[in-house]
């Protein structure tokens, strides 16, 4: 297979890919000492077989249950199960020539179509295993970089196929502006699934014999996604082992098939820092004193004794269990051959330290905000707490919807694009827009519509209506409001329809002067 002229030799993407997990080598050490504390079970960074018990070394499972417990809530706030957390919208150039006449559609037809898109597409996303793939992609964001694959599928039905990928094994190149454009990854696959895996997969002559007589043997293979930046376009290749052929080639198009979050990111590394990474020195103090606890507990309930060498008492031969007669030189009280050992018995200062860190944990990974045992909460503590998250994740939730929701909206456009379930969108254009609807965006809207609620109140209050009605359109406040809150465009009145009722009340009320009668009461007064 050839290469595009843009993406060099296969001598030249191998030295890139080589070069990208060494850098990748670095942080080794790190990701295995967090994956060992708060999941365990994911921790692919130590060398282990299927099965393997890797809990042995866990003491205390706060770690393991705050970043479940912070997956969940950052799910559901950012891209809740069964819902459209995000829609698509003109943008403010589109409003803008709409306002200067110079489309033949109204803006509430633009809107109306591009919610029918919205519908198409996270339909697909819905019916897809997201949900699934989105949970553990969340786990490993909570430690500082998540990583997604989105493929096509044959089936028309469910044509897309999400996949949280394990942090071991692949590595990143960035771009000049800092996101991640280029993914390699390492890993084994069975020969027989080459060309499932891979459509239009070409074996060498050893592969090929191999799939007839070995089916079930695994290869190594190399793995590349390489943007391209003067096509714009994101291109595929595979390498089995140390072959020097390329297997596997595609032309993604815009769109990766690979995405890639980071948490937070300091500046001169690709991997992010999570907030499990903030609190892995709390873990692993609170996995210790847990561990001296229960030590000093196990030594308090079974005891520790010293036995008098006087040739009677053979300490090799004694178990101390009920019915035993133990033979000893002495019973005296106050010389026995037999003494248990004082080692104290007060737990309360370790028990102090380990709430201490406890709390600390579950406040890192935002498990501080609610106790779901607690009483039921009302509407206004609710959003008083939705306000305090999208404080705390606030920074973070802008970098993720970049680097993560944004890629994941295009991809899949891409893909119900080219298989004509879905019309042409251009998102990276100037005629549509992602506005995202999640709890944790709609948190930050209601910041906005608190605020303009407080600047209409203190005008009324201090300047009296006319004056609010002078210094704010507020003929404008309904259809605002509803944009913020994401109403449907079908529940919202278009300028037209508002004109139109402004227009028959005005009627109406000068009916009511000409006849000498006030209007009736529910109809509008101008």
């Amino acid at each position: 297979m050839k290469l595009p002229a843009e993406l060099g030799s296969l001598t030249d993407l191998k030295r890139r890919e080589s070069k990208a997990f060494e850098r990748s080598t670095y942080w080794s050490d790190q990701l295995d000492d967090a994956y060992e504390y708060f999941l365990p079970n994911r921790n692919l960074f130590e060398d282990s077989r299927a099965g393997q018990k890797k809990m042995d070394k866990i003491f205390d499972s706060t770690a393991l249950e705050a970043i479940q417990q912070g997956a969940s809530k950052l799910q559901e706030n950012i891209a809740p199960i069964w819902s459209r957390w995000a829609t698509l919208e003109p943008s403010n150039q589109v409003k803008l020539l709409l306002k200067n006449g110079q489309y033949n559609v109204s803006e509430e037809d633009i809107r109306s179509n591009l919610e029918e898109q919205s519908d198409i597409i996270f339909d697909y996303i819905n019916r897809s295993n997201f949900a699934t793939q989105f949970y553990e992609h969340a786990l490993d964001l909570l430690i500082g970089t998540g990583t997604l694959r989105i493929d096509e599928d044959l089936d028309n039905n469910m044509p897309i196929i999400f996949t949280a990928i394990p942090q071991k094994g692949i590595a990143f190149e960035e771009g000049p502006y800092g996101n991640v454009e280029t993914h390699w990854r390492r890993f084994k696959v069975k020969v027989r699934d080459l060309s499932r895996k891979w459509k239009g997969f070409k074996p060498s002559q050893e592969i090929a014999e191999k799939i007839k007589s070995h089916p079930e043997a695994e290869v190594d293979v190399s793995e590349g996604v390489v943007y391209l930046p003067k096509a714009k376009t994101y291109y595929g290749c595979l390498w089995v082992g140390k072959e020097d052929r390329i297997s596997w080639m595609e032309d993604f198009g815009p769109s990766s098939p690979w995405v890639t979050g980071r948490y937070s990111k300091v500046a001169g590394e690709i991997r992010g820092r999570g907030p499990a990474l903030q609190a892995l020195p709390d873990v692993k103090s609170l996995n210790k004193a847990k561990e001296f606890s229960l030590q000093k507990a196990a030594i308090d309930l079974a005891g520790m004794y010293t036995a008098t060498d006087d040739g009677v008492t053979n300490p090799y031969n004694i178990s101390i269990s009920p019915g035993v007669v133990i033979p000893v030189g002495s019973n005296n009280s106050s010389n026995p051959s037999i003494r248990r050992l004082d080692t104290g018995a007060n737990l309360q200062l370790p028990q102090f330290v380990i709430n201490d860190m406890q709390m600390a944990i579950k406040r890192s990974l935002f498990n501080d905000l609610r106790d779901p045992s607690g009483a039921v909460r009302s509407a206004t503590e609710v959003a008083i707490e939705s306000r305090e998250l999208a404080k705390r994740i606030g920074s973070a939730f802008g970098r993720l919807q970049t680097e993560v929701l944004i890629p994941i909206i295009k991809r899949v456009a891409s893909i119900l694009t080219r298989r004509g379930l879905l019309q042409p969108l251009q998102l990276d254009g100037r005629d549509i827009e992602i506005k995202f609807t999640s709890p944790l965006a709609r948190a930050q809207d209601s910041e906005d519509i608190l605020n303009v609620q407080q600047a209409v109140q203190f005008v009324l209050q201090n300047a009296g209506p006319d004056q609010a009605k002078i210094g704010f359109k507020l003929e404008d406040f309904g259809t605002w409001v509803a944009e913020k809150a994401g109403m449907p465009a079908e529940l919202v009145r278009s300028p037209m329809e508002k004109q139109q009722i402004i227009q028959a009340g005005a009627q109406v009320a000068q009916q009511g002067m000409d006849t000498g009668e006030p209007p009736m009461q529910g109809q509008t007064q101008v």
